[in-house]
């Protein structure tokens, strides 16, 4: 039991407010013996608390590098040994799953059809999810019963699953961008993953692709701005994403149009090697600007002298007084809905800025920005919560 907590075996998180409620729920619900395989549980709760108990073989898998990076990080600060590992889709021979459950129904499918592939015959799946997907999962699993719910969670317990070869759940989709057209494949969970993004679509139709040059896909998803690049001339593309599923779609695509390139699986742009004659990036809105601005200071360090960034925003105010820092000013785009800002380094070194030319207002703004996202993500503070006698 070495790295438990005293006698409670709390373990050591990163929470701006607490253990959702839902957690402790399902920890007093896991089995006690043979392996398990938490994916991709809150900050990696699941397989921390079974690892200081120190009575099962367990490991923490995700397609995230986000909740990869959470779960390593709460078990260095726990003092725990845990496996982790980035896996998709779902492998091995479980004797038990812990799934934290995607919102989209299609995406839940394809895991769940995974783990009922890759567990015993006697194998418990449990789900924590925002809705009661109990129809959905007894396509496959024989039993599935419902063992707590809150407010906005459902615990359910999934027995005797059906097994058997499990294919991923391909879609097709056509692309066209300008005079070229080509077709891509996709996967449930996937950003826009039945049709070309409009926003992508737009900033596409205005980048202007050097050709011979080295080009960056940043947030690749599926790699339709990466391939199409590559298409119209771009002699190196690389591609880098958070989530391991979409990369899983981009290889595939690749490999179907005969095409190469560089896949880096990680949150941080800092993870990509090299410089760049062109990058591209359809930051993710749902989040705080915590990732568009990593993603606009790491291009001013790694675009070349006299290289482009392209963007596509719906809300550009904010975007355009950070490349007004960085690159002293940007190109502006309305297109379909969508603004489309580009921005050209100048010179021989990065236009980064320094400490000196920022104000004080503005410094203050972009720590409160700070503080907001790593509430959001659940990163703000270390707790150790007692979830288990």
């Amino acid at each position: 039991m070495a790295g438990a907590h005293a006698a409670k075996l709390g373990v050591a998180v990163e929470s701006s407010g607490g253990v959702p409620p839902a957690w402790p729920v399902l920890v007093a619900h896991l089995p006690r013996q043979g392996r398990i395989l938490d994916y991709g549980s809150w900050q990696g709760l699941a397989a921390l608390w079974l690892r200081a108990r120190g009575e099962v073989q367990v490991s923490f898998a995700h397609h995230s590098s986000v909740r990869l990076a959470q779960a390593r990080d709460n078990a260095k600060a726990s003092n725990l040994e845990l496996p982790v590992q980035a896996m998709f889709p779902l492998e091995g021979n479980w004797d038990g799953i812990v799934l934290a459950a995607p919102e989209q129904r299609t995406a839940l499918e394809m895991l769940a059809a995974q783990a009922s592939a890759v567990l015993t015959s006697k194998g418990q799946l449990y789900v924590l999810a925002r809705f009661p997907w109990r129809e959905e999962l007894e396509q496959y699993f024989h039993r599935v019963s419902v063992l707590g719910t809150g407010e906005d969670w459902t615990l359910l317990q999934c027995s005797l699953p059906y097994g058997g070869n499990r294919p991923l759940p391909w879609r097709s989709l056509q692309v066209r961008v300008g005079e070229i057209e080509f077709q891509l494949a996709s996967l449930p969970g996937n950003f826009s993953a039945d049709a070309l993004d409009p926003g992508t679509g737009a900033m596409l139709a205005e980048a202007k692709i050097p050709r011979g040059g080295r080009v960056l896909d940043l947030a690749c998803g599926y790699g339709v701005v990466g391939i199409a690049a590559a298409k119209l001339g771009a002699a190196e593309v690389v591609y880098v994403d958070d989530d391991l599923a979409a990369l899983t779609a981009c290889r595939r695509n690749l490999e179907g149009l005969g095409l190469k390139g560089e896949l880096v699986h990680s949150h941080l742009p800092a993870a990509v090697p090299g410089k760049f004659d062109s990058i591209l990036t359809n930051p993710p809105y749902h989040t705080d600007y915590g990732d568009a601005r990593s993603f606009l200071e790491f291009a001013a360090r790694r675009l070349q002298a006299g290289g482009w960034l392209y963007v596509v925003v719906k809300k550009p105010a904010w975007y355009k007084k950070k490349l007004a820092t960085l690159f002293g000013g940007c190109r502006t785009v309305e297109r379909d809905g969508y603004t489309i800002l580009s921005a050209q380094l100048r010179g021989k070194t990065s236009t980064a800025p320094s400490r000196a030319k920022t104000t004080r207002k503005h410094r203050q703004r972009e720590q409160a920005a700070r503080e907001r996202g790593r509430k959001k993500r659940g990163e703000y503070k270390k707790i150790s919560p007692n979830i288990g006698e």
